[in-house]
């Protein structure tokens, strides 16, 4: 069955639902304390990702150290860009990173862009930017499930945090007594 509460119409939560057990946990649109929502988010024994859903049709490259380009048809040449959705999606996982250090949970948290299909975004060989960009959600669950580094009761504690429906589950007592 996958991943409970996914929606059908939802081409991402479909795919992720079809390959992802139910160890995994999908939040939709979360906005925990209060920050700036984000549009997915999954908890699983492969750890933590948020998921931005953003992007704009095109070709873009990043290049000459860091500078992002986008490619103009019409003049067939590169033309500077603002990487707004690469932006987006690592400060998505930053705030996320954040919030989870805070309730001392383990916070490493791996930023996904999943652009539209018509996006194309390139790198120079060995070129790092911090974050996926996969525009195909189906490879998005073998990244997921490719090594275990959550315990079930960290997984626990993070989707309890991000859920408002479920308790927190009581943290053990630092000293005997109080």
């Amino acid at each position: 069955m996958g991943l409970p509460g996914l929606t059908s119409g939802d081409r991402l939560a479909a795919a992720l639902g079809r390959r992802l057990d139910d160890d995994y946990h999908w939040f939709r649109s979360v906005a925990p304390g209060g920050m700036t929502p984000i549009d997915a988010v999954i908890v699983g024994p492969g750890g933590t990702w948020t998921i931005t859903l953003a992007g704009e049709r095109g070709r873009f490259a990043r290049r000459n150290t860091g500078h992002w380009y986008r490619w103009h048809r019409s003049t067939g040449s590169w033309v500077p860009w603002d990487p707004a959705p690469i932006t987006a999606a690592r400060l998505a996982a930053r705030r996320l990173t954040l919030y989870l250090e805070r309730a001392g949970l383990p916070a490493s948290v791996s930023p996904i862009l999943l652009p539209p299909a018509d996006m194309s975004v390139e790198l120079a060989r060995g070129d790092e930017i911090g974050l996926v960009v996969e525009p195909e959600p189906e490879r998005l669950s073998v990244l997921m499930s490719a090594e275990t580094v959550l315990s079930q009761a960290q997984v626990d504690r993070i989707v309890a945090l991000l859920d408002p429906r479920q308790p927190l589950p009581r943290l053990a007592q630092a000293t005997r007594g109080g």
